[in-house]
């Protein structure tokens, strides 16, 4: 038997080659000794060099019995880091390029996987499933290495994945796996793939990630089953981590030409102890090291959002108020909503749909506004407050350029929603120059803030077919990569003019929703990212616990979630503004207009009271003690402030248990405050024996309360 071994303080890979028993990875995680894959690695290929031929992606297994394994594999170690597997696969010319790499202390296991045509033809791929194995269930001895124990998580969210998408699990059983019992196809976005898992039991487990920044790529967890002699009778393992392609993604990974190669994206893993959060905070160490964080003068400004008080011409319902004629608003609406704004406390002035001559134009109207230069200067020195605006990639097409929009197949062009009647987009080289100069047009008037919107690239009707235009200059059909590719080039050139202006870009329009952290941290990229729409009804997302979303994420995640709520849907304790300040860096507010009003009052108090604290919503580090228990630490003073939240209609007594060493805090007592900025009481803090803080108090039926740490 011939072995090649990778190991440090937390994992052990070993590859053992025996002439009778074949190969085997074995993958042992020294943290919590056990061992994840035991069996040899799972390559398989689908490929077809047919000329004009295209695969509907393979999302089920039952294929694999015509896939194609490796013909050869030669396995050599570079230093005692770094472990190379070479092989072909049978009856093809496609040549892989498997690393393992190890650093001496790190916590870390990273693989990397090249494909290769070695041939002389175009070879397109239909299904490539790499990944370790382990067996999971065996037909005649029931559940291997008590791994019905173990659970299923995805990450960055567990249960609720946008704006009424559900999976209506937070975690999969083993029984869902045996069984393949997840969720609905269209409930899935991601389900069988996502930015990372966790597998483990109440003790800890494995978290598997996937990193490729540029291109859209998920991980992916599956059951592979083995069916045995026997009606119904099958062995079940399961295949983590590697590469696979998932609807299609990562789409430049589906076709090689002759001598072309791929390198897919970094697998990680790396094991974690206690509960899914532990798994959450070293998945976002992970982004962390990567670059994906907000930057160190990150201060963004309280935006007021007129629309919930003026309403939006497309949307004539919703907004909780009357006698709304739902017309374009007028320049004095919009400075009586920055009169309200100063008042309030907010700090900008957002302009969502109705600034421009058309939706999507990104050209200001003149006639209905006069001069954008006149009105920023109003904004910014009249009344003390920036200016943000919306944008819309997809467009209502007045005097639009004929290459913007997106033609079918069959040369007609796509309307994106029938409901808000824009055309679809077609995100060409041509729409980059034209919208470029629009929105440095804009920028240059003293603008601060853009949001990017409406980014889809076909419609919500039918699936990303991409525009079939063969005089718009891209590949035909275009591909979901050219069509992000090309919006982050405007953003990006945006971005090199006014690098101060802050940007928030939504999924930037494909299906499935890509990692949220896909274009991050590139040159001149966006901000920050938009909080999944709760928008609308905030009070309901956070008593259905749709809201919970925006919790798991900044479990996992520091890049900023932009999101404004309407607060007139709160209640008179501020229950929905605290819990939503807590959870979206960048916060937003609007929806009220009577100063004489009780709501009214109690949204001033409590922005009084917010912009004290604001450094520790904005830059502070986020813990989720539990779901309704937030903490937000500034590392370099060691301090810290806790929201804690009621959902109930009754009085509830809390307990918090608060280890100061596990947060990185120096404190000696906790002012509790209200969420109308009433001070209540100031307790001190007194450690018991496991240096642990004990904080006991009631909370007021739907309100939250305010903790400041002092020391």
């Amino acid at each position: 038997m011939v072995e090649y071994i990778l190991e440090n303080q937390y994992w052990k890979l070993k590859i053992q080659k025996d002439e009778t028993q074949g190969i085997r990875y074995i993958l042992h995680s020294k943290v919590d000794d056990l061992i994840y894959a035991d069996e040899d690695y799972h390559y398989r290929i689908l490929t077809s060099s047919k000329r004009g031929s295209r695969y509907i992606y393979l999302l089920h297994l039952g294929s694999e019995h015509k896939a194609k394994k490796l013909s050869s594999r030669d396995i050599r170690q570079e230093g005692s880091n770094t472990l190379i597997i070479e092989g072909r696969f049978e009856e093809t010319d496609i040549k892989i390029t498997h690393e393992f790499k190890l650093e001496e202390d790190s916590q870390w296991l990273e693989e990397k996987i090249t494909l290769t045509n070695c041939g002389n033809k175009k070879v397109r791929f239909g299904l490539l499933n790499f990944g370790f194995k382990k067996a999971f269930y065996k037909q005649y001895s029931g559940w291997v290495d008590h791994l019905d124990e173990f659970t299923l998580t995805s990450i960055p969210t567990r249960r609720y994945i946008g704006y009424g998408d559900d999976r209506k699990k937070e975690k999969f059983s083993a029984n869902d796996i045996l069984f393949g019992a997840w969720v609905a196809k269209e409930a899935e976005m991601p389900g069988f793939c996502a930015e990372g898992w966790l597998w483990g039991n109440v003790e800890g487990g494995l978290l598997i990630c996937k990193y490729n920044p540029t291109q859209m790529e998920y991980s992916r967890f599956n059951r592979l089953p083995t069916t045995l002699p026997g009606r119904g009778a099958e062995d079940v393992a399961i295949v983590f981590g590697g590469v696979s392609l998932y609807e299609g993604n990562p789409e430049l990974a589906t076709t090689l030409k002759p001598n072309q190669n791929y390198a897919f994206g970094t697998t990680r893993y790396a094991s974690y102890k206690g509960d899914y959060k532990e798994g959450f905070y070293l998945y976002r160490n992970h982004l962390e090291e990567h670059g994906h964080n907000f930057k160190q003068d990150y201060d963004p400004p309280v935006h007021w959002n007129e629309l919930y008080n003026l309403g939006w011409i497309s949307e004539k319902t919703g907004f909780f108020v009357e006698g709304i004629d739902f017309e374009v608003y007028t320049l004095k609406q919009l400075y009586e909503e920055a009169a309200l704004a100063k008042d309030i406390g907010a700090e900008c002035l957002y302009l969502d749909p109705g600034w421009n001559t058309a939706l999507g134009s990104e050209i200001w109207n003149e006639e209905r506004f006069g001069p954008l230069k006149e009105f920023s200067e109003t904004i910014h020195n009249k009344y003390g407050l920036k200016l943000a605006l919306h944008l819309m990639m997809n467009f209502e097409g007045k005097n639009a350029p004929e290459e913007w929009y997106l033609i079918s197949k069959t040369g007609v062009k796509v309307v994106a929603d029938p409901y808000i009647n824009l055309f679809s987009l077609c995100a060409n080289e041509h729409w980059i120059q034209e919208k470029t100069r629009r929105l440095l047009t804009l920028a240059k008037e003293g603008i601060d803030f853009f949001m990017f919107d409406f980014t889809d690239l076909s419609n919500f009707m039918f699936e990303d077919l991409g525009c079939f235009s063969k005089e718009h200059g891209h590949e035909v059909p275009m591909r979901r990569q050219t069509h992000v590719e090309n919006i982050l080039k405007v953003i990006q050139n945006v971005k090199k003019e006014y690098p101060n202006i802050l940007i928030e870009a939504h999924d930037r329009g494909v299906k499935p929703r890509h990692p949220l952290y896909f274009q991050h941290n590139l040159p001149h990229s966006f901000d920050e990212n938009w909080g999944f729409e709760c928008m609308w009804n905030p009070m309901q997302d956070i008593l259905s616990g749709r809201a919970l979303q925006l919790f798991e994420y900044n479990l996992a995640y520091s890049i900023p979630l932009y999101l404004h709520i309407n607060e007139n849907s709160d209640n008179e304790n501020m229950l929905q503004f605290w819990y939503f300040a807590s959870l979206a860096r960048h916060l937003g507010i609007g929806g009220l207009s009577n100063k004489d009003d009780r709501k009214y009052k109690a949204l001033k108090n409590a922005m009084i009271l917010y912009k004290k604290l604001k450094p520790f919503f904005t830059r502070g580090t986020f813990y989720g003690i539990n779901q309704k228990v937030h903490l937000h630490v500034d590392e370099r003073n060691k301090l810290g402030v806790l929201t804690v939240y009621n959902l109930n209609s009754r009085v509830q007594k809390v307990e918090i248990r608060i280890d100061p060493h596990r947060y990185n805090l120096k404190i000696r007592s906790i002012d509790l405050y209200d969420g109308t900025n009433q001070k209540l009481e100031t307790l001190d803090l007194n450690q018991n024996s496991k240096d642990v803080f004990k904080i006991e108090f009631e909370i007021p039926p739907l309100s939250p309360i305010i903790g400041i740490f002092k020391n």
